[in-house]
């Protein structure tokens, strides 16, 4: 059963999402930090799967073609051997954070009000 309480976890998540974001502007840059953002997304993103699931929440193929698009890009993010540079690094985490603050601000805040008003809370 899900309460109400529970949604802190996903604040908590989203602000780690961001603080590793920021890490890729850190010079000299570390591709280490592309696999540790690639791991904590996957953990975030598979535990919202599970409460969708659970919930049986009508948004979650939509939700789930997001999560798989962001899984993609940092897929090839981490695969490729493109040498970095400062401009490179900056370009990136602006558009990974925009993703994400667009994720959390959009889809993110209707499975929110979903799991709010949801009789399994």
């Amino acid at each position: 059963m899900i309460k109400t309480s529970d949604l802190i976890w996903q604040d908590t998540q989203h602000q780690m999402l961001f603080k590793l974001i920021d890490e890729i502007k850190i010079e000299p840059f570390d591709r280490e930090v592309l696999k540790k953002l690639q791991l904590y997304a996957e953990h975030h993103f598979s535990l919202e799967e599970t409460y969708m699931k659970e919930l049986n929440y009508p948004g979650i193929a939509d939700h789930v073609r997001a999560h798989d698009r962001f899984r993609e890009e940092l897929r090839a993010m981490v695969d490729t051997q493109v040498s970095m540079n400062k401009v490179l690094q900056d370009s990136l985490s602006l558009f990974l954070f925009e993703w994400l603050r667009l994720h959390v601000l959009g889809i993110d805040k209707k499975l929110e009000d979903y799991i709010l008003r949801s009789s399994s809370k």
